[in-house]
């Protein structure tokens, strides 16, 4: 089975994702610009900076999703992009309100020395520029949740309540034999592909051989 969970940050997604791919023994995979970075063998900080502006990062990241995603039919992906990068048998998107979710991020980045204040204002802004970025990349509009089966509010909720739901929610899915093409995904497929220069079968089949440090280099030259 292939569960896709998404969310903004604050809304447990990287918790619910570890949890019910534990309790459904699926493959658990949330693989960030932080994987890539080591992946790359380069700086995080760098990798994350030059990321603003250059979105070349975002199309390595989602091809190791995507791959990832057709190679293992028993997995849990959780990212925000999750839903729209697989065919999956259950989409899930992870919602809270603005001041909920900052307050968490404030109390898990209480090394930071910043205020309640600036993590509120912080969240805000990265929910629009990520709005804006995946207009940009794929023309997907985040906030539009009409392709997800269910939308969990875990303002209330403790981390273990939301994992049940979510558990409940798989084992009825796979009861039901649910299964919903996405949409999306060719062309998300044929954009990272044009992007990254590669062959279109590379996004498409797992067992094409891919290296995400050849490909990186190959576009830094050509750059």
């Amino acid at each position: 089975m292939r569960i896709a969970i998404s969310g903004h940050s604050g809304c447990g997604n990287t918790t619910a994702t570890t949890n019910v791919g534990k309790a459904l023994q699926l493959k658990i995979v949330n693989y960030t610009f932080r994987d890539l970075a080591r992946d790359l063998s380069v700086n995080f900080e760098e990798l994350h900076k030059e990321a603003s502006s250059n979105l070349i990062y975002d199309y390595l990241t989602d091809l190791t999703l995507i791959r990832n995603a057709v190679s293992n039919e028993n997995i849990v992906i959780g990212t925000r992009l999750a839903a729209w990068l697989m065919d999956a048998e259950l989409r899930i998107w992870l919602h809270a309100p603005l001041e909920a979710r900052a307050s968490r991020i404030n109390r898990r980045e209480t090394e930071k020395e910043s205020s309640y204040e600036q993590v509120l204002y912080k969240t805000l802004k990265r929910d629009e520029q990520n709005r804006k970025r995946y207009l940009r990349l794929y023309g997907l509009d985040i906030e539009d949740h009409s392709d997800f089966d269910i939308t969990i509010n875990t303002e209330k909720l403790t981390a273990d309540q939301v994992s049940s739901l979510i558990v409940a929610a798989a084992k009825w899915a796979k009861k039901s034999q649910l299964e919903r093409k996405n949409l999306h995904l060719a062309r998300i497929q044929e954009i990272i592909a044009e992007n990254l220069q590669i062959p279109l079968e590379a996004v498409q089949n797992p067992k094409y051989p891919v290296n995400i440090v050849e490909i990186f280099q190959n576009l830094k030259k050509v750059k």
